[in-house]
């Protein structure tokens, strides 16, 4: 069974902190992967530089421009540019682990009927103040389960891969819209033509927890955009459960985890109570 040619897209705007360590893991697994497509949308610091200096190491990395703001901009000019039969869109802050690409792959590979027209999986947040306890406790829970692929309505865009031709079924019915979750309407662009979203228990990857820092009212904000992308769908059901079941827990929890990101002092390592009610920039793109 010949393997199919995956490619790997990453928008990216600004990302000159972390592009490189996300760039750095994709290479170890060269071996599956065909191409990487960096999307640069306009970025004002040393993000081009950085991707170029990998370039240099790894000529599968392709840096390639985006000049109307935006991420789905970005991400629309790397799906339409990658060139392999299957396409992972990941951020530029996810880093991927080991055999991440291989089990991409082997799934889809295996899947010699099409049932399968995209995937996804989870994302871990990395690098907080409680540490990595947590995380390995849900990690080994869903080890047990490993096996177990489910469908699933909607995909999580660090984390997605999409059938180049599941692509171009769907490339002028996803939304253009800034206010609704591009990769929940991409899933369900998806269900609407048809097709299958598989969940893969065996591609966790990290991701940063900057959405985690954001104040409570910009966390909101970004929030509503869930039942708003479900009622572009007509699914009035969901959108309702979602703005009144799912939406006030998870603000709630939000509201506890961001005390503890801002008492927390990364250089010292130490909580700083005092430090509760400081202002942290908050990184948007324009």
């Amino acid at each position: 069974m010949n393997p199919l040619s995956l490619s790997v897209v990453i928008p990216a705007y600004n990302e000159e902190e972390i592009i490189g360590k996300c760039l750095a893991r994709l290479a170890e697994q060269r071996e599956h992967i065909a191409e990487v497509l960096v999307v640069d949308n306009n970025s004002t610091d040393r993000t081009a530089a950085i991707v170029a200096e990998h370039a240099v190491r790894w000529p599968a990395i392709r840096l390639i421009g985006e000049s109307e703001q935006g991420l789905v901009h970005a991400r629309n000019r790397g799906l339409d540019s990658a060139v392999g039969e299957l396409i992972a869109r990941i951020d530029a802050d996810t880093l991927v682990p080991p055999d991440w690409a291989r089990h991409i792959v082997d799934f889809f590979a295996a899947d010699t009927t099409g049932h399968w027209a995209a995937a996804c999986g989870r994302g871990q947040a990395y690098d907080l103040p409680y540490g990595d306890t947590v995380g390995a406790l849900r990690q080994r829970w869903r080890e047990r389960k490993a096996h177990r692929v489910k469908q699933v309505p909607v995909l999580y865009g660090s984390n997605m891969i999409l059938r180049q031709h599941t692509w171009a079924l769907i490339r002028d019915r996803v939304a253009m819209r800034r206010d609704v979750f591009e990769d929940v309407d991409t899933g369900l662009c998806v269900t609407e033509i048809g097709g299958r979203n598989a969940f893969l228990p065996t591609i966790t990857v990290g991701v940063a927890p900057r959405r985690m820092a954001t104040g409570m009212v910009s966390f909101t904000r970004y929030m509503s955009c869930l039942p708003r992308t479900l009622l572009l769908h007509k699914r009035y059901a969901l959108a309702l459960a979602a703005a009144t079941l799912y939406l006030p827990p998870i603000i709630t929890l939000h509201a506890a985890r961001l005390a503890l990101l801002r008492t927390y002092n990364t250089h010292t390592g130490r909580f700083t109570p005092t430090d509760l009610f400081r202002k942290t920039p908050e990184r948007v793109a324009p």
